[in-house]
């Protein structure tokens, strides 16, 4: 969208690195990543597989830690913030779609969506006289997500996009900031992942969800209101990458 550049911008990273160790030795994932995510917008991060996007993902998000450079959420630097307060602050500003739902089997898609509000609320004797509203508002997500009718089915009784409109839900229960989606379609078929990707595109028209979705699908990408490419653990610019998109969208 044109008015993006003029939004302010939530969440800023800096000169990002990443490793793990191996038995051959430390592999670089992160080789400097500088990037900013702005009000209200849907940002895509495109790039092949193995490129460091869902690492990326993982470090945006608080999930996992960089070994070098600074995450801002408006303007803080979160590694400031002792764990507990940075875990506290994750839940009640962000959510997560993944692409394989991690679901919890044993509960109901009401369950599972209730679940980031009993995180909220547990170890304070809050759970108890909350409980009754977060089932109400779960029942609202499932809802908004076209499940009302699948309310007390398990996981295994519902099908792959069944499954993600679930997960975005339980992303959504806490009114996050963010909503961060790693590869949201890439385990749906062509229809199903189109649903899937109307149903992100309309919570961000309707609520100026910003969204940060990584994703080597570059027709996805393309209807994001700003594309960021990855390649080797680096951001680089649009033409370096022309070859890998034409690859992709053929």
């Amino acid at each position: 969208m044109s008015d993006v550049a003029d939004r302010p911008v939530l969440l800023s990273a800096r000169g990002v690195t990443k490793s793990y160790k191996t038995g051959a030795g430390p592999l670089r994932v992160l080789r400097g990543v500088d990037l900013e995510v702005r009000e209200g917008e849907i940002l895509a991060i495109l790039g092949t597989s193995g490129c460091g996007k869902s690492t990326l993902l993982h470090v945006l998000g608080w999930l996992d830690e960089a070994d070098e450079g600074e995450i801002h959420f408006e303007g803080q630097n979160r590694a400031s913030l002792p764990g507990p307060a940075r875990a506290q602050l994750r839940n009640r500003v962000m959510g997560f779609v993944f692409q394989f739902y991690h679901l919890m089997p044993e509960l109901t898609a009401v369950e599972n969506v209730t679940l980031p509000a009993m995180i909220k609320h547990d170890g304070f004797g809050r759970w108890g006289k909350n409980h009754k509203q977060a089932e109400n508002r779960a029942k609202a997500l499932l809802a908004l997500v076209g499940l009302q009718d699948r309310m007390e089915h398990r996981p295994r009784q519902l099908s792959g996009g069944e499954r993600q409109r679930v997960a975005i839900a339980r992303a959504l229960m806490n009114e996050p900031r963010f909503l961060f989606c790693d590869e949201p379609t890439g385990n749906l078929d062509g229809r199903t992942a189109e649903d899937v990707r109307r149903l992100l595109w309309d919570l961000n028209a309707r609520n100026k969800q910003t969204m940060v979705i990584v994703t080597h699908d570059a027709k996805l990408a393309h209807q994001a209101d700003r594309i960021v490419y990855l390649e080797e653990g680096r951001v680089v610019h649009k033409d370096e990458v022309d070859v890998v998109e034409e690859v992709e969208l053929g």
